[in-house]
């Protein structure tokens, strides 16, 4: 099967409105959010760190077990 633009044009749309209802609904919920999830960038954070950390040892016992 092969894509054409009018799958393209079909995907552009559908991300666009996709994106604006989240994006509608975020903002309708804006005020019960901060207070249920107040620290949510924290968290994210540290998960955000222990993915870089195991990515560095990662590479780092790559380097090592080759040398």
């Amino acid at each position: 099967m092969d894509i054409t633009a009018g799958h393209w044009i079909f995907a552009a749309l559908f991300l666009l409105v996709f994106i604006g209802v989240i994006a509608w609904s975020f903002r309708k919920d804006r005020t019960i959010n901060k207070k249920q999830f107040g620290n949510t960038s924290f968290v994210a954070l540290l998960i955000g760190g222990g993915v870089l950390l195991i990515i560095i040892l990662k590479f780092a016992l790559r380097y090592l077990s080759s040398h």
